[in-house]
């Protein structure tokens, strides 16, 4: 039986979208952008090569993508490089060099002066150009704090120390988490929790970037596992959204004041095949 596909999701912080990025099969990449209000996929770009995600960053407003990729074994600027992209299509609109993968990537700041991390670059790109700021700063080796460093800049924060020991037994984690964070829910009762548990090499663990993460729920009584997630976050509304291990995306929403949760819209993404094609032309130019 062929395996699942493994998702991630980049939510938009002002925006009710998100960027779905899609493994599978192995070597190939898939990005949807997902419409988390009117709850429709559109598909973009397939590319084989490695991106990292967790490197990687939308726009506030849901309409760019700053990430990072090789291309699979080229050599020169393409071979490693940090772009900038539209929804869902990854054309270079601006790239710069990365001199290999010692990046901790980009981020977006909120006049959309861009932030880019690495050991050594030129803020100017080598190729198309950035209509806004570049700001280049020192590498942080610090690799594991960029497993989560997505969802600290969405709001997630550290469990408090007198809570964490309890979060551990309730998520019956096999060892102490290197990070344990929370999100309060939008405008409602309860929050989420993600434990970081370090790197899974294991070809079979479906992970993103070899990211070992356990999330669970926490509805005020006590924290339930979260079995079947690879990824989960709240939308503006509290809705409860999830990325499983299966291949799907969820919707869920809850009953009896959030002490249960049901599927409200659901989408298995496994069984596609790629079907590479040129973006459009407004993907292809500022």
């Amino acid at each position: 039986m062929a395996s699942p596909c493994r998702l991630y999701v980049l939510p938009a912080a002002a925006a009710p979208v998100a960027l779905v990025l899609r493994r599978g099969p192995s070597g190939w990449w898939h990005l949807l952008r997902w419409d988390t209000r009117a709850l429709r996929l559109e598909p973009g770009a397939w590319f084989t090569g490695s991106l990292y995600p967790r490197r990687s960053q939308v726009s506030d407003d849901g309409l760019l993508f700053a990430y990072f990729a090789l291309h699979g074994a080229g050599t020169g600027a393409w071979g490693a490089y940090l772009a900038v992209s539209k929804l869902p299509w990854l054309t270079a609109l601006a790239a710069w060099d990365t001199l290999g993968t010692w990046t901790g990537g980009c981020r977006f700041g909120r006049d959309r002066t861009l932030h880019i991390e690495a050991a050594a670059m030129s803020p100017e790109p080598f190729a198309g150009s950035y209509p806004g700021r570049v700001e280049v700063t020192p590498l942080n080796t610090d690799w594991e704090a960029r497993t989560l460093q997505n969802e600290r800049a969405r709001g997630w924060r550290e469990v408090a120390a007198g809570a964490r020991t309890a979060a551990e037994e309730a998520l019956a984690l096999p060892s102490e988490p290197a990070e344990l964070l929370r999100r309060e829910r939008p405008g409602g009762d309860g929050a989420l929790v993600v434990a970081n548990l370090g790197s899974a090499i294991s070809a079979m663990a479906p992970s993103i970037e070899h990211a070992r993460l356990e999330y669970g729920l926490d509805d005020g009584r006590g924290l339930t596992p979260l079995a079947d997630a690879a990824w989960a976050d709240w939308d503006d509304r509290g809705r409860l959204l999830v990325a499983t291990t299966s291949g799907s995306l969820e919707v869920r929403t809850p009953l009896a004041a959030g002490r249960r949760w049901k599927t409200a819209w659901t989408r298995d993404l496994n069984g596609l095949s790629p079907e590479p094609r040129p973006s459009p032309g407004w993907a292809r130019r500022w």
